[in-house]
């Protein structure tokens, strides 16, 4: 017997004693004093609750004050945005390490004071609402810690102030900050496990987008995004990373990323079903989605910044789902006897995602803000199950594709042998036209090379006989010339001889160039002003100057008239205009105006014309040149002050 009980020493029975007072209380209730033995405790039954509807109720005051509390049980319901005052006194022992993290859930603004027989020992605050400059050191928004030592009593005062709306949960646990703060790095680890993946997801989705602009990526991108970021923001990471010191603003954001995901959801089964195409009535039916989603997200975003009535908001996202469930389960009846087999699977992931929104709306109608951690582990359920359902169904609709398009490039190459064939034929008979053609077509060739020989041989003995004929009429005259003695006469046959000239110059010149390129103006002048001058200035006293660009050049139907044009002017010059002139000159100048026509410039400084006296009166071959100018289609204008002077507008 002795040896039975040996294990009663002090420790055990110190330990029997413990487990006694804090599991069986007297009289079936629990007692006012748990013991804090380093495990994990439920403040609940130990907490008294006192409601301050004005909120004007001071800590140091309820502290003096324990008979105005009710056990928490017996609290009813009041205003959900009351301050509400908790009190429990607490025990550690010496046994094991006291609890030093006091959690709470979901509670917007929390004040906890922490009381010995000394008094007031520490004051802190938390809260999903709190600015982290708030917060202590080591402390969270949904944890503090407290100073606790061992083998003391203290009392804890918690004021809550939820302002959500929602009936807060006081949910308050006392336990080990190293036990807390592993199981906050566990779930910490399996939220980033979950984000990576769902980061994967969406930077292989972005990608896809970009390399096919396959359009239904670009919804699955927005429901991956919306949804990812919905998570991301009910687990409270969203605050923590981008607006630490204004949580309530980015609480706001929370149901607005909810409906980006949903639209997009919506916009992948209405592109991907074709629902536009393949079933108008539901496609007009369900038009109105994207209408709904815009005007709950206004509505909500009014409610939670204007009266921060997060509950509210929420039941108004609530009671808009059952509508979208309706058209969800009216597209599967519909639809889905007429998907493809690659359709198909985004319409089981469209069921799941059903039946997962059933799950989220009911838990959040029955539980409330207590319904948060679990929506975040099916958002990012619903996540990876879409993307896996439809990467598996547009894969399998691609190897429909790939085999669709085998079968069409067979049928197209075999389409093109045919053609090749028929190709190959008609390129026979079409060669075989061709030989024939080619035949006759050489036939005529050399039939036309021969009468160009002909052509040829008769335009050159036509050239000289004109050229002997001409050089004929130039000896004859030259050789008359001095047997007349009659100064008329001379001065006629004189003129003749000049023309003459001219013509075997303009001859000579199409004679040696080619057909179509013209005579080059400038070496035509020459020629044809020293050979002028020979004739009637042999001493050589008059100068002439030209003006005219070396690349200036008269098409051959124009060069005839134009030489004999020029043949008149020189010997009327040389003639008549320099009788009493000690410094005689003549100008010629020329330039093209445009490309299709050439201004013409002569003059002298000789007598000129007499006032009052008409160029015909004077000059007899005046009227000659207006004839070759109007026969050149050009247009002549004559001046007699300080010489004559000449201008020609001549089309090139």
């Amino acid at each position: 017997m002795a040896n039975g009980i040996s294990f009663l020493k002090p420790s055990g029975l110190l330990l029997l004693a413990a487990f006694f007072v804090v599991l069986v209380p007297a009289n079936g209730s629990p007692l006012t004093t748990p013991i804090l033995a380093g495990q994990r405790l439920s403040l609940q039954p130990w907490l008294t609750v006192l409601e301050d509807s004005a909120g004007s109720a001071t800590a140091g005051d309820l502290l003096r004050r324990p008979n105005a509390f009710v056990p928490l049980p017996s609290l009813q319901k009041g205003d959900p945005t009351s301050y509400y005052w908790l009190r429990a006194d607490i025990r550690t022992n010496d046994l094991y390490d006291p609890g030093r993290i006091l959690s709470f859930s979901h509670l917007t603004f929390v004040d906890v004071y922490l009381y010995d027989d000394t008094g007031l020992i520490v004051h802190k605050v938390a809260g999903a609402f709190r600015p982290r400059s708030n917060l202590a050191d080591g402390d969270g928004r949904q944890y503090v810690m407290l100073p606790l030592e061992k083998n003391k009593t203290y009392t804890l005062l918690i004021r809550v102030h939820h302002t959500k709306h929602y009936q807060p949960v006081f949910d308050f646990e006392m336990m080990p900050g190293r036990q807390y703060f592993n199981t906050l790095g566990t779930k910490e680890a399996f939220d980033a496990a979950l984000m990576g993946a769902v980061t994967l997801f969406f930077v292989y989705t972005l990608l896809s987008w970009i390399v096919s602009r396959f359009r239904p990526y670009l919804w699955l991108l927005l429901s991956i995004g919306g949804i990812g970021l919905y998570v991301i923001g009910m687990n409270g990471y969203w605050i923590d990373w981008f607006s630490p010191e204004h949580p309530a603003a980015g609480w706001l954001l929370n149901v607005h990323f909810l409906h980006l995901g949903m639209l997009g959801l919506y916009l992948l089964v209405t592109d991907f079903w074709h629902l536009k195409q393949d079933f108008p009535g539901l496609y007009a039916w369900g038009r109105w989605i994207p209408l709904l989603l815009g005007v709950s997200s206004l509505a909500c975003f009014g409610i939670d910044y204007f009266t921060g009535n997060y509950s509210l908001a929420s039941n108004l996202t609530c009671a808009e789902h059952p509508l979208i469930l309706a058209f969800i389960l009216a597209s599967l009846f519909i639809c889905g006897p007429r998907l493809s087999a690659a359709q198909r699977y985004l319409a089981y992931g469209i069921a799941l995602c059903s039946i997962a929104g059933v799950f989220v709306t009911l838990n959040a109608v029955i539980n409330h803000e207590r319904s948060l951690p679990s929506v975040s582990l099916v958002g990012d359920c619903i996540i990876l199950t879409v993307f896996l359902l439809f990467s598996t169904g547009l894969k399998e609709e691609m190897r429909h594709h790939e085999l669709a398009k085998q079968v069409a490039l067979e049928e197209l190459n075999r389409l093109q042998q045919h053609q090749n064939t028929i190709l190959e034929k008609k390129v026979e008979e079409r060669t075989d036209a061709l030989r024939i053609s080619n035949k006759r077509l050489l036939n005529q060739k050399h039939l036309l090379a021969e009468r160009n020989t002909k052509i040829e041989l008769l335009i050159n003995e036509l050239n000289h006989r004109v050229k002997n004929n001409l050089q004929l009429l130039y000896s004859l005259l030259s050789l008359q010339l001095p047997l007349v003695r009659d100064g008329v006469s001379r001065d006629i046959l004189q003129g003749n001889i000049g023309k003459i000239r001219a013509m075997m110059l303009v001859n000579q010149k199409l004679f040696n160039f080619e057909k179509g390129r013209g005579i080059g103006l400038c070496e035509f002048i020459t020629e044809l002003a020293v050979h002028l001058q020979k004739i009637y200035d042999t001493k050589e006293k008059t100068r002439i100057v030209q003006n005219i660009p070396a690349g200036l050049r008269l098409s051959d139907k124009h060069t005839l008239s134009f030489g004999l044009i020029l043949s008149e002017l020189f010997t009327n010059t040389f003639k008549h205009a320099f009788r009493d002139q000690p410094d005689p000159c003549i100008c010629v100048e020329a330039v093209a105006v445009t490309d299709q026509l050439l201004e013409f410039h002569y003059s002298d400084n000789g007598v000129g014309i007499p006032a009052g006296e008409q160029p015909e009166k004077f000059t007899m071959g005046i009227p000659l040149i207006k004839d070759l100018t109007r026969q050149m289609n050009g247009q002549m204008t004559v001046r007699g002050d300080k010489g004559l002077s000449y201008s020609f507008t001549i089309p090139v």
